[in-house]
C-alpha cells in the first residue's frame, strides 16, 4: 500500500474521530450546564434538551464510519471464522461493496428525507433562533428547523461510503500483495 493511501485514510481516520469526540464533549457540555442551571436558577436552556439529541446523531454517524474503517464493528465473528482465509477476504470484499451502497442509500434518504420534512420546525430552537439571529444580524432560522439535523444522515451516509470505500482499497491491495507473494507452482 502506497504511502499516500495511508496518509489517507489516516487523516480521515482523525477527521472522523475528532468529530465523534468534539460532538461527545460538546453533548456533555450541554447536558452539564443545563443541570447546572436547572438545579442553580431552576429553568434550564429551552434548547439544551433537543441540541444533545442532535449532536448524539452526528455522534453515530462519525462514529459508525470511523469504527467501519478501523474495522472494529459488529461482525458475526464466530460463523466467519470457520470459514477459509481465501473466502473470508473475498466475502470482505464483497460486505465492503454493499457497505458502499447501504451509505449511498443513506444519503439519498437523508436527502430525501430533508427535501420532505425538513422545513418542520423544532420547537425548542424556535424562540432561541430567532433571539440569536436578533443580536448576530444572522438569518439563522435554518437552524430551528429540522432539516440541519437530518442532514446527518446525508453525512453519516457519505462518511460510511467513504469509509467502506478506503477499506475496500486496502483490502484489494493486501489481498493482491498476498497473492503476489505466493510463490509460482505452490
Amino acid at each position: 500500500m502506497s504511502a499516500l493511501f495511508r496518509s489517507l485514510t489516516f487523516l480521515v481516520s482523525r477527521l472522523l474521530a475528532i468529530g465523534a469526540g468534539l460532538c461527545m464533549a460538546i453533548i456533555f457540555l450541554v447536558v452539564f450546564c443545563n443541570a447546572l442551571l436547572r438545579y442553580a436558577l431552576g429553568s434550564s436552556l429551552a434548547w439544551g434538551d433537543q441540541v444533545p439529541v442532535f449532536l448524539g446523531i452526528y455522534g453515530v454517524m462519525f462514529g459508525l464510519s470511523l469504527g467501519y474503517l478501523q474495522d472494529r464493528h459488529v461482525r458475526l465473528g464466530l460463523l466467519v471464522d470457520f470459514l477459509p482465509e481465501r473466502f473470508r477476504e473475498i466475502l470482505f470484499l464483497i460486505v465492503d461493496l454493499s457497505v458502499v451502497v447501504i451509505g449511498v442509500l443513506l444519503s439519498w434518504s437523508g436527502y430525501l428525507f430533508m427535501q420532505q420534512r425538513g422545513g418542520m420546525r423544532v420547537s425548542g430552537l424556535h424562540g432561541a433562533m430567532r433571539e440569536l439571529s436578533q443580536l448576530t444580524v444572522l438569518d439563522l432560522s435554518l437552524f430551528a428547523t429540522m432539516a440541519p439535523y437530518q442532514f446527518a444522515l446525508c453525512l453519516g451516509g457519505a462518511m460510511l461510503t467513504l469509509a467502506a470505500v478506503l477499506k475496500f482499497i486496502e483490502r484489494l491491495a493486501l489481498l493482491h500483495n498476498a497473492q503476489s507473494s505466493v510463490p509460482e507452482g505452490v
